[in-house]
């Protein structure tokens, strides 16, 4: 994660004005990879979280004298910490990225916005993943098999062009505005003008 930041600015600013929209452009590709790290260590720390409780189904924690909303609260809680921890280490490793290159006066290093969005992106993810490790076996293998069989049906009403891509819009709506993943749309720039 930490690598991202040094990553997208190792390369040095041109000097030809001419070029130097195609180098934003460049620059930009590395946006991808911020959202898409996000969702990759959020979904694994979610399911990781779980990981002890499936193995010994539930039964440790049932045992426990805490309530059960308690125990899932401090879960959830000490997964926050390591991925406040990968926030932190983001944000430390764009301001020393941004520290350490010279750029031109007409752009602006974001750090701090990058750093925020992330922990925010990071948090939902972790969020919805947490939430779906939580369930039970065969739940999830039901929400599984409809997915499976939604994509399947969108898929081949697509190809015989009848309907709409429906799909389309229910992504939309959740990386959307107002969206429970709204954090990983947008710009995800750390020098941008």
């Amino acid at each position: 994660v930490a690598a991202l930041p040094f990553a997208s600015v190792t390369r040095t600013w041109p000097t030809d004005p001419d070029r130097f929209a195609i180098f934003l452009a460049e620059l930009d590709l590395w946006s991808v990879f911020y959202p898409l790290t996000a969702v990759v260590v959020g979904v694994t720390i979610g399911v990781l979280t779980w990981r002890s409780d499936r193995r010994g189904d539930f039964v440790y924690a049932l045992t426990l004298p805490v309530a059960r909303w308690r125990y899932v609260l401090l879960r959830f809680g000490a997964s926050a910490v390591w991925l406040g921890a990968i926030a932190v280490a983001l944000w430390l490793a764009a301001m020393i990225a941004v520290a350490t290159v010279s750029m031109p006066a007409t752009l602006s290093s974001h750090p701090h916005r990058l750093a925020a969005k992330f922990a925010l992106a990071l948090l939902s993810v972790f969020g919805l993943a947490f939430a779906g490790a939580a369930l039970p076996q065969k739940v999830r293998r039901g929400v599984a098999w409809t997915v499976v069989v939604v994509l399947a049906l969108q898929f081949g009403l697509s190809q015989l062009g009848i309907g709409e891509d429906w799909l389309r819009l229910v992504v939309e709506s959740m990386v959307g505005p107002g969206g429970p993943l709204a954090a990983l749309g947008g710009r995800w720039m750390l020098i941008d003008v």
